[in-house]
């Protein structure tokens, strides 16, 4: 009897913590949770500034000891927000785990470096670090994990991408301009430069990173610092894949999914057709870029010569970046010369950099489409479309015809004196980075003018829609070129591999050719007023920056304020592509339900 009265009484208790249990996490997700919420929001922003003022200005002694202190109580907030969090989780704590396992991944990593604090630091101090330099490393990690887990819980709460009725070109416009804007103020602080560097060639690095065009008018190696050239990188990546692709990823990877709204922005974004496909192409950008990057860095860092650029950290970082920077088609370097003087040394692996630039520069799309093609090689199911079927067939003849070209044009300039081998591989190269690459083995201005010339249409090209090169894209010649074919035979349909081009593709194909030229010369006219240089050097540069390429005949330091102004813009526009930048600009027509009557209008 006392026992049955015992388990009544247990269960009774139960039922009643039970009910205190549900009743608490109601008025807990109703009234404290939106409180605690922005807490949390108000300590990521005093985390960041804090960051901001460690890397960027650097804290006192007299400041230091308060910084700590708040650094650790941020700390603190975020721990007992996530274990706050998932005590009250809604509908269970199984399913808060599953939607929210990067935010309690990321606090446990506090956790960790709480508790094996002083091993790390003792390690760090080993490593050359001195106590206080590796107490602030410590918290400088914490607080930039801390900032990341901010970010998601932005992403989850904020939803920035439901621009269901915003045009998606305004979209992207606007991410490469916020990155810009970013990567322009980073720069700016104090500890980010090594040297000084004026506020335009500090904006020109900015756009020329986020744009992934390499043109410099610094040394980058020289005027900017570990964290200024870790922006670069950073900005590089960014500007590479985009930031739409980037922040879908981590909305729907890390951030627990996506909505509809974001499913048909990053649709119109990626140029897709199937709703159904931006989850598998998001999911692919990522995993074919770190494979691809870290599979580059590994080569080039294996191929250094031994003791080249010292230590073991910095001879990583700088296999890091150059990976980064040929697979974003950057063209940016750590080396003053490019790779003039690596590529003579012998072993060095320039070969790891032309295949890093023609894998960025295929497509994100065709990359899977190549990659589902060898992976399922009977299934009729995955047979290259006819948009890839293009891009691999317009890659391939722009690839020999620029070696062959480069070859035949040079063979008595700057291929002069080397073996039969050594100049096909330079010729080769050549026809690659012009591409919208932009590293240099043998140097720029010291190329004929019959190759300079031929160079304009390898730049003006460029590389293949939804990659990380600029251009026109090898597509958009393609179609016009079997347009030209077409009409000369007397069809008036674009047919090619058994289909027929759609109307809008020939339409959109012409006005980004015709955009391009309308471009180029406006910033031809333009610096021809600004600056006293000559006019094939101004070509260049013009024509190098809006295929977003980065060779330069070596004017870029010289040109004048304004000019350099006008450099920026016409990388921006290259990068997002003229007829995306004019549909931003220009709000969409309404539609209507009357049409004119057809009009022949005589042309050509």
């Amino acid at each position: 009897m006392k026992i049955f009265r015992l388990r009544r009484d247990l269960s009774r208790s139960l039922l009643a913590l039970r009910r205190f249990y549900y009743t608490t996490r109601s008025q807990y997700h109703h009234h404290i949770h939106p409180l605690f919420r922005w807490i949390f929001f108000l300590a990521g922003a005093a985390s960041g500034a804090i960051l901001v003022m460690e890397l960027g200005f650097g804290i006192d002694e007299k400041h230091r000891l308060l910084a700590t202190l708040i650094t650790q109580s941020i700390l603190i907030v975020l721990v007992a927000y996530e274990l706050i969090s998932l005590f009250f989780a809604r509908p269970s704590v199984g399913e808060h785990l599953r939607q929210h396992k990067m935010e309690i991944v990321l606090a446990s990593l506090v956790v960790f470096q709480w508790i094996f604090k002083d091993p790390l630091i003792g390690f760090l101090d080993a490593r050359g670090l001195s106590s206080t330099t590796a107490v602030l490393l410590f918290l400088a990690i914490s607080q930039a994990i801390f900032v990341i887990n901010n970010l998601i819980h932005l992403i989850r709460r904020v939803q920035a991408l439901r621009f269901l009725r915003v045009n998606p070109a305004m979209v992207f416009v606007g991410s490469f301009i916020l990155v810009i804007l970013c990567g322009f103020a980073l720069l700016s602080l104090p500890r980010f430069t090594a040297t000084p560097v004026s506020a335009i060639d500090r904006l020109f690095i900015a756009v020329s990173a986020t744009c992934v065009t390499g043109l410099s008018p610094v040394d980058i190696a020289r005027d900017f610092t570990f964290a200024g050239q870790m922006v670069i990188l950073i900005l590089i990546q960014i500007g590479g894949l985009g930031l739409m692709t980037l922040t879908s990823f981590f909305s729907l990877f890390l951030a627990g999914g996506h909505s509809i709204s974001e499913q048909l922005l990053m649709r119109d974004l990626l140029s897709e057709d199937s709703l159904g496909e931006v989850r598998k192409i998001i999911r692919a950008v990522a995993i074919f870029t770190f494979t691809i990057e870290g599979v580059g860095a590994f080569s080039l860092f294996r191929s250094l010569p031994e003791g080249y650029m010292g230590s073991f950290e910095h001879r990583w970082f700088h296999a890091i970046f150059h990976s980064i920077s040929a697979f974003c088609n950057a063209g940016f370097s750590l080396y003053p010369d490019s790779l003039v003087g690596l590529a003579q040394k012998p072993g060095y692996s320039v070969f790891t950099f032309m295949l890093l630039i023609v894998l960025g520069g295929l497509g994100f799309p065709v990359l899977r489409a190549l990659f589902l093609r060898m992976r399922h090689p009977g299934n009729v199911h995955f047979r290259l479309s006819v948009s890839t079927r293009l891009v691999l067939i317009s890659t391939f003849v722009l690839l020999v015809a620029g070696t062959l070209a480069f070859y035949f044009m040079e063979r008595k300039g700057v291929l002069q004196g080397m073996s039969g081998e050594r100049a096909w591989f330079h010729s080769l190269f050549y026809s690659i980075t012009t591409r919208t690459a932009g590293f240099e083995t043998r140097v720029t201005a010291s190329l004929a003018l019959p190759t300079v010339f031929f160079t304009f249409l390898l730049m003006w090209i460029g590389a293949s829609p939804v990659s990380t090169g600029g251009g026109i894209k090898t597509s958009t010649i393609s179609v016009a070129a079997l347009h030209i074919m077409n009409l000369i035979r007397g069809k008036s349909r674009v047919e090619v591999f058994g289909r027929t081009v759609s109307d809008e593709t020939v339409a959109r194909a012409y006005s980004t050719v015709l955009l391009s030229f309308f471009s180029i010369f406006v910033a031809i006219f333009a610096l021809l007023f600004l600056e006293k240089l000559e006019f094939i050097d101004i070509l260049f540069e013009v024509v190098s920056a809006f295929g977003t390429v980065g060779l330069s005949r070596g004017i870029t330091a010289s040109l004048s304020d304004e000019g350099k102004a006008v450099i920026c813009i016409v990388m921006f526009v290259g990068r997002v592509g003229s007829m995306t930048f004019l549909l931003a600009l220009v709000p969409r027509a309404r539609p209507v339900n009357y049409r004119y009557p057809t009009e022949y209008i005589v042309v050509g």
